[in-house]
């Protein structure tokens, strides 16, 4: 991403403690004169990352240094969506234009978000062939934006969609990782009662615009675990994992007999698909696993093995 700012930035910005900034609203995004994609741009000499920052709001964000960015071993980027968490969703998450894909119908689990990866198909309920059908993948590189929401389970009480992870572009002629990045994808919620399952959110983007970057830490924009269908004795089913690591998220359990579980959210390679829900055996259907996001880096990067999905150059 190119980005013009109004001014030169003559100060550095170190996060020593952590902190939660809402790209919507907070002052220290920088006036630009060209490009950003109506992201929150934090421009500074050099960042050092040495706590936590946690990124939410509409727009992405952008951390622009003159000389260097370095996320310390206890530092943390964190830009993805979380079930339960507050703030919930990450920076730019579920962008506008998202499609909706087909909804489930007659207890249907939902299907999972797509972004660079295909979100997960729906489970089939018991009284149809009526699982989610998720759009499908595609990615303009060009363009900073988060992964897109999971569709809600099929029934009152459904499982609720999980949310996209969002999206973070770091710019600097070098970069160092030692701690970590997540754009991952919110898990679906689990259905109540004798309902489908939430599909999961697919994967974010993160971004390395910089002459060397190089990492040891963990770098993740997975796609989240579906959640479980609920059962007919009224037993609720479990919302999926949120992704966390390189390893794919769980997808949620079925609540009672003839309950399904959701699917496991993406892991691995580039454009990884998150898996199906499970159809119920007389029950309602799981939802999907997200779609993997993207991660974008210089082709000699060497950001270490714990990275999913593998990146783009």
């Amino acid at each position: 991403m190119t980005v013009c700012l109004a001014s030169a930035p003559s100060t550095s910005l170190i996060i020593s403690t952590d902190t939660v900034l809402n790209t919507d609203t907070a002052a220290s995004c920088a006036q630009v004169r060209s490009g950003g994609d109506n992201a929150c741009v934090i421009a500074a000499t050099s960042i050092i990352i040495a706590e936590k920052l946690r990124a939410t709001g509409h727009r992405a964000l952008v951390l622009v240094a003159s000389t260097s960015i370095s996320i310390g071993i206890s530092g943390s980027i964190d830009v993805g969506s979380h079930r339960g968490a507050t703030p919930e969703t990450g920076a730019g998450a579920d962008p506008i234009g998202c499609a909706a894909g087909t909804l489930p119908v007659s207890g249907g689990g939902g299907a999972g978000g797509s972004f660079n990866g295909v979100g997960g198909h729906g489970g089939v309920g018991g009284l149809a062939n009526s699982g989610g059908v998720p759009a499908a993948a595609g990615v303009t590189t060009a363009t900073l934006r988060g992964g897109c929401p999971g569709q809600p389970g099929d029934g009152n009480g459904a499982g609720s969609p999980g949310h996209g992870g969002g999206a973070v572009d770091l710019i600097a002629p070098s970069i160092a990782i030692q701690g970590s990045i997540n754009a991952g994808g919110e898990g679906g919620g689990g259905g109540a009662g004798f309902t489908g399952g939430g599909g999961a959110g697919a994967g974010g983007l993160i971004s390395f615009d910089a002459q060397s970057a190089a990492g040891s830490g963990l770098i993740i924009a997975n796609g989240g675990g579906g959640g479980g269908s609920g059962g007919d004795e009224g037993i609720a089913g479990t919302a999926g994992g949120d992704a966390t690591t390189v390893a794919a998220a769980t997808g949620g359990l079925g609540g009672g007999d003839g309950a399904a579980t959701g699917g496991t959210g993406s892991s691995g390679g580039i454009a990884g698909a998150g898996a199906a829900g499970a159809n119920g055996a007389g029950g309602m259907g799981g939802g999907g696993g997200g779609g993997a996001g993207l991660i974008l880096a210089p082709p000699s990067a060497p950001l270490g093995n714990q990275v999913s999905p593998l990146p783009s150059h």
